[in-house]
């Protein structure tokens, strides 16, 4: 189980929790949020987080990325998931 002390996520059933009950992920939610809580505190750029969730190698133009991103924060609420204006995305260092 990954924690940061306001984020938890459970590999073994694809849940993740922010305050309030667990909720159930997509396989792409998932490997997104878990890309990000693997390295709390670090900056993921969209072409990392495109690596993670798809394996490719190369940047692809879409908004795949900032879709999942919204989806989480609406499950999550809108805290879980910092933007780094132009650089990219983070979550919380452990408290």
């Amino acid at each position: 189980m990954l924690g940061n002390g306001v984020l938890t996520l459970d590999p073994a059933t694809r849940e993740a929790a922010g305050d309030d009950a667990p909720v159930h992920l997509s396989a792409r939610e998932f490997a997104l949020l878990q890309a990000l809580m693997i390295r709390p505190g670090a900056i993921l750029s969209r072409s990392d987080l495109e690596g993670h969730i798809y394996g490719w190698n190369e940047e692809v133009e879409s908004n795949a990325v900032e879709f999942i991103i919204h989806s989480l924060r609406k499950k999550l609420g809108a805290a879980a998931i910092r933007n780094v204006r132009g650089v990219g995305w983070m979550v919380a260092k452990p408290t």
